[in-house]
């Protein structure tokens, strides 16, 4: 299988601070790859390693086959989604695209295209800054889009958004992903994210790849979930009618999801469209709490 990205034994220190410690993963043509990790676990350094933005210490990194440090042809059909996107404020978003389409070398079509895709459809000749969180968001996929990319990268692309906004935001980049066969890696330090868009997990911490592998391989021993949310009676509704075990302690809602990971998160997805705000969920079993539960140093 064609690896658009190619990552082994990095390592990037900050004066005392070891930012990433031995680093290794592959990302496969095609494939939604999640990098999971609390703040600080070094997923930001590891992504601008990936784009050539930053010089690593030492070990190899390969995009499209190319040294992304040292080859910007590597970044050619590569786009970028950071957590808070920056564009021209004042200008209306499809002039911006239109800008972005001549420095490409792309159509008026692919520019069309780029925001009936992203869901920008209404609100293309808005000004940036008038656009809500959320719509900020898809301008910026859509300006990624227009480069006609074969990998989208997108650092913590939800964290600045409402509940609804970002289940949206999810899915559009599983559409995108289905529809144009494009590679996805997404950052995120919420668990039920990642788990909801992914393919394959890449879990870090303190600078480490602590586990990495399909969902129900990294996830499949971890059965006892703790979620925090806005409403947890309701919460607790909605899970005991779809058959889970459920118990409340304070906000947070406690169960066994006896492997049933795909089905939690169908229910959390459907609290979180109904307006209930999930804060986080929490695998508490021994294992992954120690791994992504706390702030690294």
């Amino acid at each position: 299988m064609e690896k658009i990205v190619v990552v082994s034994e990095v390592w990037k220190r900050f004066g005392k601070v070891q930012a990433l410690q031995g680093v290794s993963l592959e990302v496969n043509k095609g494939a939604i790859v999640g990098l999971l990790g609390p703040n600080g676990a070094g997923k930001t350094t590891l992504l601008r390693i990936i784009l050539g933005l930053m010089r690593r210490d030492r070990g190899l990194v390969e995009l499209q086959g190319r040294d992304p440090y040292r080859d910007p042809r590597s970044r050619h059909g590569v786009g970028v989604v950071f957590e808070r996107p920056v564009l021209p404020e004042s200008l209306p978003v499809k002039e911006l695209l239109m800008a972005a389409a001549r420095i490409h070398g792309t159509s008026k079509d692919q520019v069309d295209e780029a925001i009936a895709e992203s869901g920008l459809e209404g609100h293309e000749w808005k000004p940036f800054n008038a656009l809500s969180a959320g719509l900020k968001q898809r301008a910026a996929i859509a300006h990624a889009l227009v480069s006609d990319p074969v990998l989208l990268i997108a650092d913590e692309p939800t964290s600045n958004l409402d509940p609804l906004e970002r289940a949206k935001i999810l899915n559009l980049l599983v559409e995108l992903n289905a529809r144009r066969g494009l590679t996805v890696l997404v950052s995120s330090h919420v668990v039920s994210e990642v788990l909801r868009v992914s393919q394959e997990l890449v879990i870090m911490s303190r600078g480490r790849v602590r586990l990495r592998g399909p969902p129900e391989e990294v996830l499949g021993g971890l059965n006892i979930v703790r979620v925090r949310t806005s409403d947890p009676e309701s919460l607790w509704k909605l899970l005991s009618s779809a058959g889970f075990e459920a118990r409340v302690s304070g906000l947070n809602v406690e169960l066994d999801v006896d492997g049933a990971h795909g089905k939690l998160f169908k229910v959390l997805s459907a609290a979180a469209s109904q307006g209930l705000t999930i804060y986080s969920v929490d695998f508490v079993e021994a294992g992954l709490e120690n791994v992504i539960g706390g702030e690294d140093a």
